[in-house]
């Protein structure tokens, strides 16, 4: 087996607490955003109230609709994913790990069903919409990212990741502007995605040994989608709040549109902020060079 000489995987240096402390703090971070967006956004008058307002905005002939990159979400699709996840892991001779992949997308999208049926909506706000926390599809969407992530060779998973995180906004966006969901509904979809992969990542078979096929690939590639992920997060969320403000001074259908547009706006913050958080967390950020002695002995 040949090594690389060039391996900057956080994974493949120092000792495997400092692997399962990052990747368990992720998960004990969505294991208390699910609850906490719960309590403040559906059991609240207040809350209730911000989110109808940005379904206010939704045109009556697009309410409920549906588009490509909702339609693309199905059982069969799902199955077929996690077949092609397993395969391709199995083929990389990382059966472990497809299977590990395997459990984020399925267990993400059992504990979003789950969560929908018993996290009921009381009506204390006068809705007009039925309970919908989590989102079904956003939680797919980023459970799918995260799992194909962890079959990808990470020299390939820049363009995988940049790929997969405009999916998963268009997803979120999608569900707002059709009135198929809420800000918290997505929030909360992201929250259980995170738990998921961080459970995964800290307690399942390690993603990358730091052996060739781990390797990172050129720097260059790396640092674009760093910055592509850090100012997309940053210039979504400061625009989502100037379309927030711009609704909430105003008066009229112009004003619920620009707090609709806000919704879409911070699901999609959101979605990023979770993508890059994971990118962050992957070490693929990261441009120093690996001691070639620190790499396990392949005679």
């Amino acid at each position: 087996m040949t090594l690389t000489p060039e391996r900057n995987a956080p994974e493949s240096r120092g000792p495997s607490v400092s692997r399962r402390l990052r990747w368990g703090v992720l998960a004990a971070l969505g294991f208390v955003i699910v609850p906490s967006v719960y309590a403040a956004a559906v059991l609240t008058p207040v809350g209730q109230r911000m989110e109808d307002a940005a379904l206010g905005g939704v045109r009556e002939s697009d309410l409920f609709s549906s588009d490509t990159a909702l339609n693309v979400i199905s059982v069969p699709v799902i199955l077929l994913l996690v077949v092609v996840i397993v395969a391709v892991a199995f083929a990389r001779r990382r059966l472990s790990v497809g299977l590990g992949a395997g459990a984020v997308v399925l267990a993400s999208a059992a504990t979003s069903t789950l969560v929908k049926r018993i996290a009921e909506r009381p009506e204390i706000a006068q809705s007009t919409t039925p309970n919908s926390f989590p989102s079904g599809h956003a939680t797919i969407a980023l459970a799918a990212l995260f799992a194909v992530l962890m079959v990808t060779p990470r020299r390939f998973r820049p363009i995988v990741t940049l790929l997969g995180a405009v999916y998963a906004v268009f997803v979120a966006n999608q569900t707002v502007v059709y009135g198929w969901h809420r800000v918290s509904d997505i929030i909360g979809a992201c929250a259980i995605a995170m738990f998921w992969l961080g459970v995964v990542r800290a307690f399942g078979p390690r993603v990358d040994r730091g052996l060739r096929g781990d390797r990172d690939g050129r720097r260059g590639p790396r640092r674009v989608v760093s910055v592509v992920l850090l100012v997309a997060t940053g210039v979504t969320l400061a625009v989502g709040v100037a379309a927030l403000v711009v609704g909430l001074t105003g008066d009229g259908a112009h004003d619920r549109a620009a707090i609709l547009m806000a919704g879409r706006l911070a699901s999609s913050a959101s979605v990023l902020a979770v993508v890059t958080a994971v990118w962050f967390l992957d070490g693929m950020h990261h441009a120093a060079r690996t001691d070639p002695a620190a790499l396990p002995d392949a005679r």
